[in-house]
């Protein structure tokens, strides 16, 4: 049994693992694979994505703070500040945290003072209302109270520092324009959102340019400052300067409220522009008893007979008419096919000049009819109807003319201010060409523009769109407007010391719904200009539904009137004096004052002593005899003798239809016409206006007992 083993050596061991080759490489692939995208995530993370993870790991730990903008701020044209933007600064009070505060004095010593006594004061101070002190005494019920009041920053220096007491600043955009110019003025806050107005037509120069401030997250989530990020410092925005003159404004504003008090009307605006270079030097429009949002801009009307001197002038431009030229006009009443044309002030037959001077709607539609529709379309565009004028302003309405061809009717009544709208401004730029010698204008609401350092960015210039008339035809237009004043349709307008030249219009006022007409409604209106010699105002007033006597040149007149009295004794009311003077009217010396039974008595007493000390009378001296007759030998001819028959002179007899008798006789004397009074029924001439007279010629002229 001994050469017998129990059991094989083989079976004894233990069994031999045999590696996968497989398996191993599989491994190995694994393991490559896994570190090199460690390494390639790594390689990604610091190379190829590192400035994203940069700004997010800065996102989580720096907040960025805008920093609002000071918006500029806007004033009229003498300086005066309108819309400022001021810092102002909110309280919030932490009940709970109030207590003892250390702080610095003047004088450099760090002092512990009582925060709720300080804060206590302080609120007293600024008249804070009672129940907000409580809350800010009140820790059980409220932890953290805004106290909802903005102070100025100075008022409220003593609680800077101070535990429990918070000072969060503001900017606020604070408003003192006159309430008519706060709708063209507009709306909006401190630091951006404009609404309308100015403020948003130049929102892009007034809001200026943000900041930013950075500041680091600690670990309880509370913000520090950090030296290594700079703060970027806001840019404070544009200030705008208006052409508008503030007291002008308020002369405006104060003269429509007044013609509104007298006439009961419903609304009414009244817009000054200077002729000279565009500028609108006020604008002032009421509603039903409030102040509108730039109607003078945006609401257009159908303006009626001022928009007749248009139409005239560009007819004398063209010599299509002639001053003294003749239409009948029969006795007021005339059919044009389907309308019925009146005119109040009733005549025969009048001269282009008493067309103007006494509103003619009979005389205009036959003027227009010398032109076709194109040229009539072109005459309107022409003055600046139709389309928007230009003006910084972000609703203006262009108004509205229609295009040709016209039917008979529109024709006729485009002529007289009907069957077309247009805004109180394109209206007052129109005048202005006729003021100014002929150039049509862009208006301007704004002067200038300066950055925050006062470096001018922009200034208004005088733009001249077009040219419209000769200056001869302006000129003569001027003469035939100061006619409507001092004799005409608006005597209203007229002032003693300075001549006005303007045109009224009484329209009848289109439904809320556009169809046809209210009954008993009008749209009164006068453009005037001041003073009419060299104008520096162009002033169109209007009142919607006065109560009474409706008569533009009248009601509206009126207004002017009002306007360029308080403007005239005003010192800065956008008026050159120097030339202003030049064309003052002499006064007449006011009669003197009846004397007092005192001043009559020391009056005598003193001549009879002053007679008493005269010097004796002269030695009377006798005459010397004259002689019967006196022989002038004459060296050369009369003019009567060497002037040909054929050189004889003849000129028309000149319309005086609506005049006095006195002013009818000085007329004709002024044509070069010797007067002969005769009685009549109304004063009128023999022969009649415009028959062809040898100058010198005696005119009959009728005047009513």
């Amino acid at each position: 049994m001994t050469g017998t083993p129990s059991a094989s050596a083989a079976e004894m061991e233990p069994p031999v693992q045999v590696i996968s080759r497989a398996r191993a490489s599989f491994v190995h692939v694994t393991l490559v694979l896994f570190a090199a995208a460690v390494v390639g995530k790594a390689a990604q993370l610091q190379l190829i994505d590192h400035e994203h993870w940069r700004q997010e790991a800065e996102r989580q730990h720096v907040v960025d703070v805008k920093i609002a903008p000071p918006r500029g701020a806007i004033l009229d044209a003498t300086g005066t500040v309108l819309v400022e933007t001021r810092e102002e600064v909110q309280i919030i009070v932490e009940p709970h945290n109030l207590g003892p505060s250390r702080r610095k004095g003047l004088d450099g010593k760090v002092r512990t003072v009582d925060s709720r006594v300080v804060l206590r004061k302080v609120l007293k101070d600024l008249r804070v209302p009672d129940k907000w002190v409580k809350r800010a005494y009140n820790p059980k019920q409220y932890k953290w109270v805004e106290i909802p009041l903005r102070f100025a920053p100075a008022d409220v220096a003593r609680l800077r520092n101070l535990s429990g007491v918070k000072l969060r600043p503001r900017l606020e955009r604070v408003n003192s324009t006159p309430e008519g110019l706060r709708g063209i003025v507009g709306v909006a806050t401190a630091t951006g959102g404009a609404v309308s107005g100015i403020e948003r037509e130049l929102d892009h120069l007034l809001r200026g340019e943000e900041g930013m401030n950075q500041l680091v997250k600690d670990g309880r989530g509370g913000r520090i400052g950090s030296p290594m990020l700079a703060p970027v410092a806001a840019q404070p925005g544009h200030d705008v300067v208006l052409t508008v003159n503030q007291q002008l404004q308020e002369i405006a504003e104060e003269a429509l409220k007044n013609a509104r008090e007298r006439t009961g009307a419903t609304g009414g605006d009244l817009l000054i522009l200077d002729p000279r270079d565009g500028a609108v030097l006020a604008i002032a429009g009421v509603r039903n008893g409030k102040a509108t949002l730039g109607n003078g801009l945006t609401e257009a009307f159908e303006p009626g007979s001022v928009m007749k001197p248009f139409i005239i002038s560009r007819l004398l431009d063209r010599g299509g008419l002639l001053p003294d030229q003749l239409f009948d006009t029969y006795d007021g009443k005339w059919q044009y096919g389907v309308k019925k044309y009146e005119d109040t002030h009733k005549a025969e037959r009048m001269s282009v000049r008493d067309i103007v001077r006494f509103s003619s709607n009979i005389g205009t539609v036959q003027a227009s009819l010398k032109m076709d529709d194109a040229e009539e379309y072109q005459t309107l565009r022409d003055f600046g109807f139709g389309v928007p004028t230009g003006v910084s302003y972000p609703s203006e309405s262009r108004g509205n003319v229609k295009l040709p061809p016209y039917s008979q009717l529109d024709h006729a009544q485009m002529s007289i201010g009907y069957a077309m709208s247009a805004t109180p401004l394109q209206i007052a730029t129109a005048y202005a060409s006729i003021a100014n010698g002929g150039e049509l204008l862009q208006p301007s609401l704004v002067r200038e523009v300066r950055d925050a350092a006062g470096t001018l960015v922009y200034r208004h210039k005088r733009t001249v769109v077009r040219r419209v008339l000769r200056s001869e035809t302006a000129a003569l237009m001027r003469e035939m407007l100061k006619s409507v004043v001092d004799s005409g349709t608006s005597t209203a307008a007229d002032l003693q010391t300075f001549d006005v030249g303007g045109k009224s219009g009484t329209a009848r006022r289109v439904r809320d719904n556009g169809r046809g007409y209210e009954l008993g409604k009008y749209n009164s209106s006068f453009a005037g200009m001041f003073p009419v010699e060299n104008p520096q105002y162009v002033l169109v007033a209007r009142l919607i539904d006065p109560q009474g006597t409706y008569y533009g040149g009248l009601v509206s007149g009126e207004m002017v009137n009002d306007a360029l009295q308080s403007a005239i004794a005003t010192r800065n009311a956008s008026l050159d004096r120097g030339e202003l003077a030049r064309f003052a009217r002499p006064m007449a010396a006011p009669p003197p004052k009846p004397l007092t039974p005192e001043q009559l008595r020391i009056a005598q007493r003193d001549s009879a002593r002053f007679d008493s000390l005269k010097a004796p009378a002269p030695a009377k001296v006798e005459p010397i005899p004259m002689p019967s007759r006196i022989v002038v030998e004459l060296p050369f001819a009369t003019a009567r003798e060497t002037r040909r028959p054929d050189a004889v002179e003849l000129r028309p007899v000149p319309s005086v239809y609506g005049l006095s008798a006195r002013q009818a006789a000085r007329t004709l004397y002024a044509a070069g016409f010797q007067v002969s009074l005769v009685d009549g029924s109304a004063v009128r001439t023999r022969p009649v206006t415009g028959a062809m007279l040898r100058v010198g010629s005696t005119v009959q002229l009728e005047s009513p007992r």
